[in-house]
């Protein structure tokens, strides 16, 4: 019963807020997204923390309910600039929006239902407790991956996206960006690697520090993950989704031959290995889709 209401919010507020982005507000767009966001985890944590199970899963859809709120009160105080309305839409903009949608179904089937398909695997292959170690690894990549994709929503990719026409210019700010991200990427990762026990206990609870050899490859695989999404943005917004797809494709079956060739010589460890080939194979399979835009 909350979950489809859930979704249904997220999605209207994912769209308002493409509106927004789209009229080139991006300092409202910023404000609203990371107020958004703040809400909503205060509202989760509170339903999480304080509630019942019921309970937390409804702050799920409260949480996107204001999310959703907060957009739809700034185009109805902007009405007189932006006008909105209900229509019927033409065949030419559907055909785009189908691509953008067949792009993120893919993401999705390349990505979370992929991951899931792989945990249920080593569920039944060892048990609970080892394919929790392993989780808890994942878990603190998805941390950090979200609130990087967050960061890059609000503040690369709108920035990227009016450039995309603008060649030079573009490829100076994907470079600058990429340059960056290296740089920050590779001191946090650092950091979270030299404390990888002691971060695992405190972020999950005493036993979970037994994950960290797992770390290693994952965190690898983090680095060229986060530089592969900046890459992926771009085709994004160059709508270019066969080689979107392709990329996502090529990488799952990386991820899945690794894992189908190491699982039994190298059990939970060859999980992260797995995970570093796909995404160092995600990163150069996107240097290569866009190679005329950095090396031209």
């Amino acid at each position: 019963m909350v979950f489809i209401p859930a979704i249904f919010l997220m999605l209207m507020s994912g769209y308002l807020n493409s509106v927004i982005l789209a009229l080139r507000e991006v300092r409202a767009y910023a404000l609203i997204s990371i107020t958004g966001l703040i809400i909503l985890v205060g509202i989760v944590y509170l339903g999480v923390t304080y509630g019942t199970i019921d309970q937390a899963l409804l702050s799920f859809a409260v949480g996107y309910a204001v999310m959703f709120f907060c957009a739809l009160v700034y185009l109805i105080y902007k009405r007189k600039t932006i006008r909105l309305g209900m229509g019927k839409p033409d065949l030419a903009s559907a055909k785009k929006i189908w691509r953008f949608i067949v792009m993120a179904i893919s993401a999705i089937i390349f990505g979370r239902l992929l991951d899931f398909g792989v945990r249920d695997y080593v569920i039944e292959l060892y048990d609970l407790e080892r394919t929790g170690l392993w989780q808890s690894v994942t878990k603190m990549s998805s941390s950090y991956l979200l609130i990087f994709s967050g960061t890059v929503g609000v503040i690369y990719y709108p920035k990227m996206a009016s450039l995309i026409h603008d060649k030079k210019e573009l490829r100076k700010y994907v470079i600058r960006i990429m340059g960056f991200v290296a740089f920050i990427s590779l001191l946090t990762l650092s950091i979270y690697y030299l404390n990888k026990e002691f971060i695992l206990r405190f972020f999950f609870a005493d036993g979970f520090e037994r994950a960290g050899y797992l770390v290693r490859y994952q965190a690898i695989g983090d680095f060229f993950a986060l530089l592969a999404y900046l890459l992926a943005y771009v085709l994004s917004a160059r709508v270019e989704t066969m080689k979107y797809i392709g990329a996502q494709a090529v990488s799952a079956i990386i991820y899945l031959g690794v894992v189908s060739l190491l699982i039994d010589q190298y059990n939970l460890e060859a999980l992260t290995m797995a995970y570093m080939f796909r995404y160092i194979g995600f990163f150069f399979i996107l240097v290569i889709f866009n190679r005329k835009l950095l090396f031209r």
